[in-house]
């Protein structure tokens, strides 16, 4: 599998759990379901709006990049209207406005400690189950997380 010009990655092994936003995939509620994550190159799923996303497209397929954190650009207006300034105030889309975040955290941790930190921190202290970012809920129990 190649990987693409100034990709430090090879497209098959990118995490399917990471956006290419920074985005955590693993705590969507459709992760595992009806989606395989942002990164997924399987058009048989589902969920097909990653497709047209244009993070995603700048990201993967126009600058060749793992992340958007990688391009000196970040947070460029894409990041900014999907994301960053996307519903301000509602705690519904809280994950959103942390990419900035997520991507100084990736990038202080590396991939896989990321992965693990974020693991834990989208797993319920209560029962072990995911939490869901929009509803901020342990899927199982139902307790309520703060993230």
């Amino acid at each position: 599998m190649p990987v693409y010009e100034g990709s430090s990655v090879e497209v098959e092994t990118r995490p399917n759990e990471v956006a290419p936003c920074g985005v955590f995939c693993g705590a969507c509620p459709s992760f595992g379901k009806s989606c395989q994550g942002c990164p997924a190159t399987d058009r048989e799923q589902q969920r097909t709006s990653k497709w047209s996303c244009k993070i995603r497209v700048c990201c993967y397929e126009v600058k060749g990049l793992d992340f958007c954190g990688e391009c000196p650009e970040f947070p460029c207006a894409h990041v900014n209207k999907k994301l960053l300034n996307s519903h301000p105030g509602e705690m519904k889309y809280n994950y959103r406005h942390q990419v900035a975040e997520n991507w100084a955290k990736l990038r202080e941790l590396g991939l896989e400690a990321y992965l693990e930190y974020q693991r834990e921190r989208w797993t319920c202290p209560t029962c072990g189950d995911r939490v869901f970012f929009y509803h901020y809920k342990c899927g199982e129990c139902g307790r309520d997380v703060t993230v």
